[in-house]
């Protein structure tokens, strides 16, 4: 983990690349999809790009080649449009020109809980990133709740995202929570479409939903890069994880959280 100059945390490639966002080339058609780790990122990018071809196919991209913190500038430069580009970082740290051309962002929230126990195993799943930690849960946790790890605090970081767009209401972005993709994933791929001003047919958003489940991602993924970015995509799982206790330390959270516009579940 490398802490920057501000004081927050990224893992090792993020620290390479965070400073050079702001200065990346942003294209009028331009979507970015952002979110603390763990949020959905990665279900909410491939759905994207499914619509945005208006077809139930899967990226041949892949999310990763737009991952602002993870690839080179000329990498990204070098997508072809129209690009959904992808950061963990705060709306500070994307490029300059996005407010200039008013890129689209779609924004993902998730139950802190669940985001905490998915955070963990990623981190397991990719020690070698990770300074191959090792340690369990009810000890990692504590990082968690304090903002020892990469990206910092989940409280802090939705805080300074919903002050950002309070300052910034003119510009288009759109907050989808992983709770409404598992309960209506057809609905939210609606919601997307006409978000981003993709016309498709009642048939087209429901074949995208059928595509886009958690499960056929993660089968599509199989062997792929992808696969190690993804896990049960389950919703209430911090129940299998957590003690009384560390729930309680979470919900001390809510008085603040629920101060800003992302509506979060918690059981």
């Amino acid at each position: 983990m490398t802490r920057m100059p501000d004081g927050r945390l990224f893992p090792p490639f993020g620290a390479e690349h965070i400073n050079n966002i702001r200065n990346t080339k942003v294209r009028p058609d331009d979507v970015f999809v952002c979110g603390y780790p763990k949020t959905g990122c990665h279900w909410i990018w491939e759905t994207i790009a499914m619509i945005r071809q208006g077809k139930a196919d899967y990226s041949t991209q892949g999310k990763l080649s737009g991952f602002l913190e993870l690839v080179a500038p000329e990498v990204v430069e070098s997508l072809p449009s129209p690009r959904v580009l992808n950061t963990h970082g705060l709306f500070s740290d994307l490029p300059d020109d996005i407010k200039t051309y008013k890129c689209k962002i779609v924004f993902t929230i998730r139950n802190p809980k669940d985001v905490a126990v998915s955070h963990y195993c990623h981190h397991i799943k990719l020690g070698q990133v990770f300074d191959y930690y090792k340690g369990e849960f009810k000890d990692w946790i504590q990082l968690w709740l304090q903002g020892q790890v990469d990206y910092g605090s989940f409280l802090d970081f939705h805080k300074q995202w919903d002050k950002a767009i309070g300052e910034n209401s003119d510009h288009p972005i759109l907050i989808i929570s992983f709770e409404d993709m598992k309960r209506n994933l057809e609905g939210v791929v609606g919601t997307l479409a006409a978000f981003l001003e993709v016309k498709l047919t009642n048939e087209t958003i429901k074949e995208i939903a059928d595509a886009a489940t958690f499960d056929s991602m993660k089968e599509n993924y199989k062997g792929k890069a992808s696969e190690l970015f993804i896990r049960k995509g389950e919703v209430g799982d911090w129940k299998n994880w957590f003690t009384d206790v560390m729930s309680e330390e979470v919900d001390k959270w809510k008085p603040e959280l629920d101060k800003t516009r992302f509506t979060f579940t918690y059981t």
